[in-house]
């Protein structure tokens, strides 16, 4: 017995050690031949975030503080039952599913957390709502993609149109009976503090900046060794939304089905950088974001096929 433990012992030894070399090589490697260009890749992903993400994420956590702590949903019957009906949720869930798709992620992951946390959201409820109100915001939508990137308004309010619809459907699709419509007022009525509410939004929009600079180092040094390759425009898909529309509509000449279908599919699934910036909120709450993956891309694949129907339609 105490041998094999002897022997379970060494062999643990030995694989600590392979592992602890392997790293080393790696940072070694990754040092000598991607540190100059990382340095760009990093800029790049901050201006990013900086110019774009921040300006606009930022006083939407204010506001959203605000509301979890004052706001009155009651108000608004008929968006109630309606929302209730449809997908099964309390009305809880109205708040961040309009602040989600309004001012963009991670707005609404931050509010799942936040109903959450304060025992106003179930947990299989704030899971599967968690997709549903992370979308990208309109403004990106409409104006930094389609009028930005393809010089066109209305391929903007056909893309906003496939994700919501999209988004509408999935939320149709893990629909779960028994949700109660309530409009009792129930909002808890927890202390508000305007100088915590900024400090944390600051504290978020770090975490924001950090997760996009490194996703900008991977996709721009895939972009840089495998570039115009099925494996990259994959890869971009599934990694930063910002880098993926760019990427895809690219494609816009050699066919305009393809780059507005992939732009599709990056905008209605978000990526594993956005995914990330949400589980800085959600996993301190401890929320799960295996729902959410899954859910979100099927969000990306129905609102790819939907761009791609609507544009066969028009032809």
């Amino acid at each position: 017995m105490t041998e094999i433990k002897s022997k379970d012992a060494v062999n643990k030894g030995w694989k600590t050690q392979i592992r602890s070399i392997l790293l080393l090589l790696s940072v070694l490697i990754f040092g000598l031949f991607f540190s100059a260009e990382t340095v760009e890749y990093v800029k790049e992903g901050m201006n990013l975030a900086i110019n774009c993400v921040i300006p606009s994420s930022f006083p939407f956590m204010i506001i959203s503080d605000i509301y979890v702590t004052y706001g009155n949903p009651e108000n608004i019957r008929l968006l109630q039952k309606a929302f209730c009906t449809l997908f099964g949720f309390s009305h809880k869930g109205i708040a961040p599913f309009i602040f989600g798709n309004v001012g963009g992620f991670p707005i609404g992951a931050k509010m799942v957390s936040d109903l959450y946390s304060s025992g106003e959201l179930k947990k299989d409820e704030a899971e599967r709502l968690l997709p549903m109100c992370n979308n990208p915001s309109c403004a990106f939508i409409v104006g930094g993609v389609g009028l930005g990137i393809y010089g066109d308004v209305k391929v903007g309010f056909i893309l906003l149109g496939a994700v919501y619809l999209a988004t509408i459907i999935c939320g149709v699709l893990v629909r779960i009976n028994g949700a109660e419509f309530n409009i009792s007022n129930d909002i808890s009525k927890q202390k508000y503090s305007f100088v915590e509410s900024v400090k944390g939004a600051g504290t978020s929009s770090v975490s924001i900046v950090s997760f996009i600079s490194l996703f900008s180092v991977i996709t721009g040094i895939i972009k840089k060794r495998v570039k115009y390759s099925p494996f990259s425009y994959v890869a971009f898909a599934l990694l930063e939304v910002s880098g993926a529309v760019k990427y895809s509509s690219e494609l816009i000449d050699f066919s305009p089905d393809i780059a507005l279908s992939l732009t599709a599919f990056s905008l209605g699934f978000g990526g594993i950088c956005v995914g990330m910036q949400s589980s800085a909120f959600t996993s301190p709450s401890g929320l799960g974001m295996k729902k959410y993956y899954l859910i979100k891309l099927l969000e990306g694949v129905i609102a790819s096929t939907l761009t791609s129907l609507f544009f066969l339609l028009i032809e």
